[in-house]
């Protein structure tokens, strides 16, 4: 038999509704329970359940996330930063520019610690310039107009210059007074006055061949004559006489342009031995001055620190004078005024077929912090058809902005400067990768 002490709440009578005056017959509990309003969240919760909804997915169509595929990447500069180092130990005896200082090609950076004067060595290079950009033309009077300095301090270069002095000299000595070029036009005359007589007694065998011709015609009437007992024949013998005298004279002018024509040879050969033996010694002085220039070029690589182009001077570190140097250690960058960039980007084969020329490539340099300097924009230029050696293709990145981020911050160029780069293939909304994923789910 059921419990008649518990009655259901339903089964109680519905209490009729009650005024202010019933009101203050409830006790306050009850009284609070039946005036409490529910909060406006749990009043219209499913509408702004739905609203929220609405909009998420909203946001699903306008938000677009890019597809990247990332790799490595180098940049290549290509005219890059050179880079000056120490060709020999010692102490940095002189400092000559100063860091970030714009330099020209050819300047003078520093000296190094040598047993030789730089400045001496400086003096004997460039009387070798000017001597050689003379003897380029054939121009020998150089050594006239600028006499070889006399130096003695030149360490190792010192038996090189004393080799070369001799050979300077007597060069010199060939040139002084104009002794070659005077003794060449004499012989040059000499040959004219040989010439000279040689036509001459060209000329008078002409005529002595016509006397003997004629002497010859003379004879031989004489000769009929003498047969036909008309003449004497001692007179005959007088005219037999006459004509080989004439004779004897014609072979003797003949004789006398034959000597005239090897003492002309004799001459024109003089003058070949005097230009051969100046040529010989032209030559012996460019060898040695050839000798001597490449000798200084190779102390100045040495023991003179050179500008090889122009562009910024760099320190690498921080350099004093009378610092000690070992041998090959980093001194100088020059940064080119002009150098464009690239990037070298190695991707894997996952995910390459998506990957299209002018796609846009986001760099982060690994000794830049993006956070602080940003990052550089990119752009596929080139794909490689074939692997490299770890499966990877390359990939030539240009760099239409350089090396300025989208911070506005310039990096500064190092060799082998390495990067994070990440290729955007396509933008696709969030709702199409939600619908993607789920569709790949519903396939399976």
């Amino acid at each position: 038999m059921p419990d008649q002490s518990f009655i259901h709440f339903s089964e109680l009578p519905t209490p009729p509704l009650l005024g202010e005056a019933g009101r203050g017959l409830l006790s306050p509990d009850v009284q609070e329970l039946v005036s409490y309003r529910p909060h406006w969240i749990i009043r219209k919760g499913n509408t702004v359940f739905f609203l929220v909804l609405i909009l998420l997915l909203a946001l699903t169509w306008v938000i677009q996330y890019p597809d990247m595929v990332k790799g490595s990447l180098r940049l290549v500069a290509v005219n890059p930063p050179k880079l000056l180092i120490a060709k020999t130990g010692g102490k940095l005896q002189k400092l000559i520019a100063t860091n970030e200082q714009e330099v020209k090609k050819g300047d003078i950076l520093a000296y190094l610690q040598s047993t030789a004067s730089h400045a001496q060595v400086l003096q004997l290079r460039k009387w070798i310039d000017t001597t050689e950009q003379a003897i380029l033309i054939n121009n020998l009077d150089v050594l006239m107009e600028h006499p070889f300095p006399p130096l003695n301090n030149l360490g190792e270069l010192q038996t090189g210059y004393e080799e070369f002095y001799k050979i300077q000299s007597e060069t010199q000595q060939l040139l002084a007074n104009g002794y070659y070029q005077q003794k060449k036009k004499a012989l040059q005359k000499d040959i004219d006055y040989l010439r000279s007589i040689s036509a001459n007694a060209q000329q008078q065998e002409q005529l002595l061949y016509k006397e003997y011709e004629l002497q010859k015609i003379e004879f031989k009437a004489r000769e009929s004559l003498a047969k036909d007992k008309v003449i004497a024949p001692l007179e005959f013998n007088q005219d037999k006489e006459k004509m080989l005298l004439k004779q004897q004279g014609l072979e003797q002018m003949k004789a006398q342009i034959i000597n005239n024509n090897i003492s002309d040879h004799n001459k024109q050969k003089e003058v070949l031995d005097l230009q051969k033996y100046f040529s010989d010694q032209e030559q012996q002085f460019r060898s040695a001055l050839l000798t001597l220039k490449s000798s200084v070029e190779e102390w100045m690589q040495q023991y003179i620190v050179v500008a090889p182009e122009e562009g910024k001077l760099l320190f690498v570190s921080f350099l004093l004078e009378n610092q000690l140097l070992a041998a090959g250690q980093e001194l100088f960058y020059i940064q080119p005024m002009q150098s464009s960039y690239y990037g070298e980007m190695l991707v894997a084969q996952n995910g390459l077929g998506k990957v299209r020329t002018g796609q846009s490539i986001i760099i982060k340099i690994q000794s830049y912090p993006s956070n602080e300097f940003g990052y550089l924009r990119g752009m596929v230029e080139y794909i490689a058809n074939m692997p490299g050696k770890r499966d990877s293709f390359s990939i030539k990145v240009n760099l239409p902005q350089g090396l300025k981020t989208n911070y506005g911050k310039t990096i500064v160029f190092r060799n082998n400067l390495l990067a994070y780069a990440e290729i955007i293939t396509d933008n696709r909304r969030l709702v199409d990768r939600f619908w993607g994923q789920l569709k790949e789910v519903i396939e399976r």
